[in-house]
């Protein structure tokens, strides 16, 4: 059977025996079919746009932190998210059709993610300003080891810490990553920059300048 993906307003759900106008007819409204929302997403990231979005923003972090490091003062860092901030985790996300979290590690374990290239690019504009690059994820410890290769591997290189979650954590974003910004800034450190994909990335204290890459694929509350 093919599936025609239409990209509809609004769906209405049709149920009784009867046509239109006869008694026992009725329509209620329903969700826009899942197959409809992959395929706006699959169109929006295969369009260009996603990638034009992510460099928008990520130039708008260099000229800041290009401004900022002149004028120094103290131990300057910049916190940095992983997933869909650093990583790219589509071809697993597409691939299982943007299933729950749990299901994409069951279908795709081994899965490596993809470096987002402008972000690496302010990555290493940050190191040339003297300022110390932390990494802050909700990953949990069990996932330290291929985390850190899979950093490695497609390019980053020379950061202080990769701050991850203990395993088993249940606490949401907006509550760890503040959190952990300020064990930061309990080392002597001023964060001047903070870049992520979620509003949960960047909620809280402790940073000059947050700003957020585009991502409509999931939510992190």
């Amino acid at each position: 059977m093919t599936r025609i993906h239409l990209v509809l307003g609004g769906v209405l759900l049709a149920y009784g025996q009867n046509g239109p106008g006869v008694p026992g007819f009725g329509v209620v409204a329903e969700p826009e079919n899942h197959a409809l929302s992959v395929d706006r997403l699959m169109r929006y990231h295969d369009s260009g746009e996603y990638e034009s979005q992510i460099r928008q923003v990520v130039n708008s972090a260099e000229a800041y932190l290009i401004e900022r490091a002149e004028k120094s003062g103290g131990k300057l860092a910049a916190v940095f998210d992983i997933d869909e901030t650093s990583l790219s985790n589509w071809d697993s996300m597409s691939g299982c059709g943007f299933c729950a979290y749990s299901a994409e590690l069951k279908l795709y374990p081994n899965a490596t993610a993809a470096v987002i290239s402008p972000t690496r690019e302010l990555f290493n504009l940050a190191k040339s300003k003297g300022v110390a690059v932390f990494f802050v994820t909700g990953r949990q410890e069990k996932q330290r080891a291929p985390t850190t290769k899979n950093l490695t591997d497609v390019g980053y290189a020379g950061w202080v810490e990769l701050i991850m979650e203990p395993d088993g954590n249940k606490d949401p974003a907006r509550t760890f990553k503040p959190r952990n910004r300020q064990a930061i800034e309990s080392k002597g450190y001023r964060i001047v920059l903070s870049i992520g994909d979620q509003a949960s990335d960047l909620a809280g204290c402790c940073a000059e300048r947050v700003f957020k890459l585009p991502n409509p694929f999931y939510l992190v509350p």
